[in-house]
């Protein structure tokens, strides 16, 4: 069908947190997660993995704002998902790139959720590194 959607999994889900200590030793100690380097510079953000490679983005409120919930789903046409949602109205927050060359773009669901819509990840080499408290830098 023209102008379909086609969703590949679920490439991440962010998850926000108040005290990034606390967390970490939750989901990387408790839960088994990896610490692995964040593709946007934003602080507040700690990206981990589970084995499959399926991140969970740990978000620290922002300017006093706590952040919400949100699930990205990969998707094998971004394009065409991009040019869908133009069709349909529906208001796009991007599209943008990330530092690995990750494209990604969000747009609410009627209930007003934000929901991500990315290509895959890694689609050009990065060398940044994540510390032990999930802070990235460039080496």
């Amino acid at each position: 069908m023209a102008g379909e959607i086609h969703v590949l999994r679920v490439n991440h889900v962010a998850v926000p947190i108040t005290d990034r200590k606390k967390s970490l030793a939750f989901w990387r100690d408790v839960v088994g997660l990896k610490v692995i380097p964040s593709m946007v510079d934003a602080k507040n953000i700690v990206w981990t993995a589970v084995g499959d490679g399926t991140m969970v983005h740990l978000i620290e409120p922002r300017d006093g704002r706590a952040a919400g919930y949100h699930t990205a789903f990969e998707v094998s046409n971004f394009d065409a998902t991009l040019q869908r949602f133009r069709d349909l109205g529906v208001e796009i927050e991007g599209p943008g790139e990330r530092h690995d060359g990750q494209r990604y773009m969000f747009v609410r669901d009627p209930d007003g959720n934000r929901i991500e819509f990315v290509t895959s990840s890694n689609i050009k080499p990065s060398r940044r590194v994540a510390d032990d408290m999930g802070y990235t830098r460039e080496p």
